[in-house]
């Protein structure tokens, strides 16, 4: 009888064992999927690139548009939680043959920890307004009428 009762004992401690091994990994493995999962931040910051990139590109298309490099504070929305406080930087170097590159950068703080994102793009040489009359260097009119 005593065997019986000493059996139960070592039962109970090793399913209280089991519980805490179990527990722990279970805590290790929420945590490592929330470090290691998809960061908010980096997830804003890139939609915010993204469509920064896209109204860049299209005011750069046509000749006669312009595009300073600036600065500016804004915030940009996260996903079940207040706008996160942000910085876009938009940087653009004319290239020869006149392309032109962006360069916007984002960087915000989050969680203590400083993320910072870019995007960048070429542009071919802009492309004359629509309807617009284009005239190809080096050709004449053709002559009109007989000598």
């Amino acid at each position: 009888m005593g065997q019986r009762g000493q059996t139960l004992i070592e039962t109970v401690v090793a399913v209280a064992i089991l519980t805490i091994v179990a527990g722990a990994v279970l805590a290790g493995t929420i945590a490592s999927a929330a470090h290691f999962g998809p960061d908010p931040a980096r997830t804003a910051l890139d939609d915010a690139l993204a469509r920064e990139m896209s109204a860049a590109r299209n005011l750069a298309k046509y000749q006669g548009a312009t595009i300073a490099p600036t600065s500016i504070q804004t915030t940009v929305p996260l996903a079940d939680a207040s706008p996160l406080p942000a910085n876009l930087e938009l940087q653009v170097t004319q290239l020869p043959g006149g392309g032109i590159a962006l360069t916007i950068s984002a960087s915000a703080t989050w969680r203590g920890a400083n993320e910072r994102r870019s995007l960048s793009s070429t542009l071919p040489p802009p492309a004359p307004l629509p309807g617009s009359s284009v005239t190809l260097p080096g050709l004449a009119p053709a002559p009109t009428g007989a000598p």
